[in-house]
């Protein structure tokens, strides 16, 4: 997957009808790596798009999620509050930090 192909647009194709229709765009999706947005009554209705895309939008979601909660962190306080374990200071063994 490219930024290319990603950026590019989908095709577009109006509601498969038959059981064979979804496996021909499946197999579309899937060979072509681009997406399709599925039409129903001249309206976008769905996507099929690689699984690829599907795991960078999850990604994405997660990183997003995670930004919103360090954003509710109160980071000055949990400097001054918290502390890391004292055994980790601890010992001769190389620390990595």
């Amino acid at each position: 997957m490219n930024v290319q192909t990603m950026l590019s647009d989908p095709g577009r194709i109006d509601e498969p009808r038959a059981v064979k229709e979804y496996a021909d765009v499946l197999s579309q999706v899937a060979s072509e790596g681009k997406p399709v947005i599925v039409c129903r009554n001249g309206e976008d209705f769905a996507a099929v798009i690689p699984l690829e895309y599907w795991e960078l939008v999850r990604e994405i979601l997660a990183q997003k999620e995670v930004q919103k909660m360090a954003s509710q962190i109160d980071w000055d306080r949990a400097r001054k509050t918290l502390r890391p374990p004292q055994d980790w200071f601890d010992g001769e063994e190389p620390k990595p930090f």
